[in-house]
């Protein structure tokens, strides 16, 4: 009897990761993608050693290292400049070890479509999106359907839920909560580095805390361009999760900014906006039904940790199906999922937490700005380094 494939619903780096980790263990796998145009939005991505290692594992370290920067230290000041708060270098080149790297987003979900494309064992369901699914007898049945409204039915052992924010798959395993406006939007542009002065061109990752704003940047495409990325609070939100952004609306945070910080904002050619939404974690499986990355818990980007959770999560997901698979057969998927999920709640909650509270650290205003920074200085490089080493230095399973 033919096996039946797993289904993963969304191609974005979380879906894209899991399919190639499953694909590479022999599990054969149906990648689902709503869009027609793999237009990764997103300016600039920062990958950690702990999702850097599951990239590693799947043998597209070289990939990486043609087109990343390594990043020699994290730099945090104010954003009306003068000398950093904190400059903690980043861990040195050793042999065998995984550093930190910054890209291009659109390069890192280049590099994972590339390696998809050569597995035999995934099939492409380009333009369709996931509309229903319910369980059957051999698996499950999922609903998908095309921009012109025609639907079809894949039968699969399990769905994933890769699909965002605005997850599907989510609502299939029964919450159906919104996701909640934030009072904050991010402002992202990638410049090119030729021309801009030497310190802004460093290896460094540049981040200016302001109250009720902040900004962060860091060199990508092999140093040719710089990533900025400006967060400031908002009124409301606006539809749209990457539209055009109007610089004239940026001239009043600019002339605030510090020498540096302004010639960025200055030299950006072109602003897209996208308004931040926040959501309680979900369980993050349910009989043959699990969830993944911004499905499962979406993670504000004020510690850099959104894509790399979904990269764990691929990692371990895939090797608690493969693990049951093998030794119980497919109709052990569903303790496979409950396995997973058992693994990675917990983490995923304390990594939104952490980067909660970073946003609130990271805006504050005198006088409790003082306090932040006091703690700070009294923490130095090495307690930030011993801060979120629970973050860098986990490992998958297997």
């Amino acid at each position: 009897m033919t096996t039946l494939p797993i289904l993963i619903a969304g191609a974005g780096i979380g879906g894209l990761t899991a399919a190639i980790a499953l694909a590479r263990r022999g599990i054969p796998v149906i990648l689902a993608e709503k869009r027609t145009r793999f237009d990764e939005a997103g300016a600039g991505i920062q990958v950690s050693p702990n999702a850097g290692r599951v990239l590693e594992s799947l043998d597209l370290g070289l990939a990486l290292r043609r087109t990343a920067i390594r990043p020699e230290a994290l730099e945090i000041g104010h954003w009306r400049g003068g000398a950093p708060l904190l400059a903690m270098p980043f861990a040195p080149p050793v042999e065998g070890a995984t550093p930190s790297r910054s890209l291009r987003r659109a390069d890192l979900h280049q590099l994972l479509l590339d390696s998809a494309r050569t597995l035999p064992n995934i099939r492409w369901l380009i333009g369709r999106g996931l509309v229903d699914a319910h369980e059957t007898e051999a698996g499950i049945a999922a609903v998908l359907a095309g921009e012109s409204g025609q639907t079809e039915t894949v039968d699969a052992m399990a769905l994933i839920g890769a699909d965002g924010l605005w997850s599907r798959a989510r609502s299939l395993i029964g919450d159906v909560r919104e996701p909640g406006f934030t009072g904050w939007e991010a402002w992202r542009s990638l410049i090119p580095a030729e021309g801009l002065p030497e310190a802004l061109r460093r290896p460094v990752v540049a981040l200016h805390l302001g109250r009720a704003r902040h900004a962060v940047h860091y060199p990508v495409a092999s140093g040719s361009e710089i990533n900025l990325v400006l967060v400031r609070a908002a009124a409301e939100a606006r539809p749209g999760w990457s539209r055009e952004g109007d610089a004239s609306q940026l001239n009043e945070l600019a002339a605030s900014a510090g020498a540096g910080l302004r010639e960025l904002i200055g030299r950006a050619p072109n602003w897209r906006i996208w308004s931040l939404y926040d959501r309680p974690p979900a369980l993050m499986a349910k009989g043959r039904i699990a969830l993944l990355g911004d499905a499962a818990h979406p993670i504000l980007p004020f510690l850099a940790q959104g894509a790399a959770l979904a990269i764990e999560d691929a990692a371990v997901l895939s090797h608690e199906l493969a693990t049951r698979l093998a030794r119980e057969g497919t109709g052990a998927v569903p303790a496979a999922l409950a396995d997973y999920a058992r693994a990675r709640g917990e983490r995923a909650m304390r990594v939104q937490q952490a980067s909660r509270k970073n946003g609130e650290a990271y805006h504050l205003g005198r006088p409790w700005s003082y306090a932040r920074d006091f703690a700070m200085r009294r923490l130095g490089p090495d307690g930030m380094r011993r801060r979120h080493a629970w973050i860098y230095d986990w490992r998958a399973p297997g």
